[in-house]
Order: C-alpha cells, then sequence, then structure tokens
C-alpha cells in the first residue's frame, strides 16, 4: 500500500477527502473499489474456514472473528509484518485458552476477557503515550 499508487490514493482519501478531490481522486469510486477488495479477501477467508479440516459449514462458525480482528490491527498497528506477528499472538492466545479450558476447567469468558483486557490496556498506553495530562489551572494569556 505505501508503493503503489492505488493505496496512495486510499491514503490520501482517508486522511482528507477533499484534498483527493482536489487531487484527482473520485473518493466515491476508491470506497467502492476498497469495500470489492476487502469483501474478497473475506470471502476467500471464509473459503478457508469452510475448507478446513472439517470440510464444512458447522454451527458454530462465527466464533467472534470481527473482534479477534479489531485487536490483530490495532496491535499490529495497520502495519502487514505487524498484522501477522499480531495475528500469530492472538492465535496463540487461542490455543493457549483451549488448552487452559482443557486442563483447567476456564470458562471460554476468561479467554475472551483476557483479551479484551489486552485491548483495553494497548488502548490505554496508547492514549497516556500520545496525550498529556494537566491537572490544575490554565494560564492565562
Amino acid at each position: 500500500m505505501t508503493r503503489h499508487q492505488l493505496g496512495f490514493r486510499v491514503r490520501l482519501a482517508g486522511q482528507s477527502p477533499r484534498a483527493a478531490v482536489f487531487g484527482g481522486v473520485n473518493p466515491g469510486w476508491l470506497v467502492v473499489v476498497c469495500m470489492g477488495i476487502s469483501g474478497g479477501l473475506a470471502g476467500l477467508a471464509g473459503m478457508f474456514e469452510v475448507a478446513g479440516p472439517a470440510g464444512r459449514l458447522g454451527i458454530d462458525f462465527n466464533v467472534g472473528y470481527g473482534f479477534t480482528a479489531i485487536i490483530v490491527a490495532f496491535l499490529g498497528r495497520l502495519n502487514p509484518i505487524g498484522i501477522l506477528l499480531a495475528g500469530l499472538l492472538m492465535a496463540l492466545t487461542y490455543i493457549g485458552g483451549e488448552l487452559a479450558q482443557l486442563q483447567m476447567n476456564l470458562p471460554l469468558a476468561a479467554i475472551q476477557m483476557f483479551q479484551g483486557m489486552l485491548l483495553f490496556f494497548l488502548l490505554a498506553i496508547d492514549v497516556l503515550t500520545n496525550f498529556s495530562f494537566r491537572f490544575g489551572r490554565r494560564a492565562v494569556a
């Protein structure tokens, strides 16, 4: 996305749609293209899920992938390599969570709570590092 014209246009339209229009980019068309690409990739991921070890669509197909994707995207900082590493970390939490369920008789909510706490603390660290809080009165100019 950083070395392609389409990626530049997506970043430009995302940061300032008015500037994108001024630069000759059609943000409406770009939204449709991005939605088509992401829908195709989601369909491909669903195909791999269905064609996996079971070979069929089970009743528990929707297992919270959207929530996990939010954590992975935030943890990976929207960088492809970072997202790959964050995906591996989340896979470890799922596999470790299943193992903890079996061996320690933990409920599934405990593992989901751990993932939610991970997201919450990442957001808190982001807020605390990017913003400075001042307590007290402001100086009047």
